[in-house]
């Protein structure tokens, strides 16, 4: 657990350091030490149980005393396989208390965020909606970059699929479509609950008197450029999703190239080898009289007219470009 008090600007892991009704906090925790301070900060039944599961759904909720938000989160490791996380956050007037699983990059980047000194404001709500803004883009950030891994790959199985067809190949292309189309379903709610958040989320700032209106418009401003991004992001996602549908495409067309070129050999092998089999079966009937049996050139020169078709077939096939 790591704790930011805006107040003092001290960082510290000790929850009980924190006075929930007079400092104002950025919490990094994983599910299992908000029950250290649930109560506190009056925890709904619902959010805190939410916390507690990993499930595919992307929620916001705006309660009286928080807006609660998730998002699946989605990682690709080295082996190229994707795994997904679901980070749950809390925002209030007073805090913003953020939910992860694991430690990884993007709880690397939120360490390195608290340290930073940008997000100070004379207002220290603003200064939390300042750093829920900013945690917003971190993970948007690395969506982005995790995007770009997939299309790498895509571009990757592409020249392969190009240099040669394998028998594992088909397995790989539907590994990266199923991938691409995690990526797009773990993206495309973000695009419907920012809205939502614009929305409902003005309403619970504006009830604040003192600077209801002045945090109000601040909200607005920070999440109309993380809409611009998330626009992006998704239409980043469908692109990608495109190029690994388009892999299909460029698969099926090198294996119809692979089979015609297979078809074009059989074929010139029974375009040489009918007129040799109707040469061969007619010697090889047991007629009595067959002047050429006698005949002392007649060996050569059946076997120079068996070599002249073979020749000529090659010749025909290779100039229409069949071999």
């Amino acid at each position: 657990m790591h704790i930011l008090n805006l107040k003092t600007k001290q960082i510290s892991k000790n929850i009980n350091e924190v006075n929930f009704n007079e400092d104002y906090n950025f919490i990094v925790c994983n599910p299992w030490e908000l029950k250290f301070f649930k109560d506190k900060i009056n925890l709904d039944r619902s959010t805190y149980k939410d916390c507690l599961s990993f499930d595919d759904q992307v929620r916001v909720e705006v309660l009286d005393e928080y807006i609660y938000f998730t998002l699946n989160n989605f990682h690709i490791i080295e082996d190229g396989t994707l795994t997904l996380e679901e980070i749950n956050i809390f925002l209030s007037e007073k805090y913003i208390i953020l939910v992860l699983r694991n430690k990884n990059n993007i709880f690397d980047k939120l360490k390195s965020l608290i340290n930073e000194t940008f997000y100070y404001k004379s207002n220290l709500t603003l200064s939390l909606l300042i750093l829920y803004s900013s945690i917003l883009r971190i993970i948007i950030r690395s969506q982005f970059e995790n995007l770009e891994k997939v299309e790498e790959i895509i571009l990757q199985l592409e020249d392969q699929i190009i240099n040669g067809v394998d028998d594992h190949m088909s397995a790989k292309i539907s590994s990266i479509r199923g991938i691409s189309r995690t990526c797009v379903k773990a993206i495309r709610p973000l695009t419907y609950y920012i809205d939502t958040l614009l929305k409902d989320g003005m309403e619970f700032f504006a009830k604040y008197n003192n600077h209801g209106l002045y945090l109000e418009e601040e909200y607005r401003k920070l999440l109309e450029g993380l809409d611009l991004s998330i626009d992006k992001l998704y239409t980043f996602s469908l692109s990608t999703r495109e190029l690994s549908d388009k892999l299909l495409d460029i698969y099926t067309s090198m294996v119809s190239e692979k089979t015609n070129n297979l078809i074009n050999k059989l074929t010139f092998f029974t375009g040489t080898a009918v007129p040799i089999s109707i040469i061969t079966g007619v010697y090889g009937m047991n007629f009595k009289y067959m002047p050429e049996l006698n005949y002392v050139y007649s060996y050569p020169i059946i076997i120079f007219i068996i070599v002249s078709i073979m020749v000529v077939a090659f010749i025909m096939f290779k100039k229409n470009k069949f071999l």
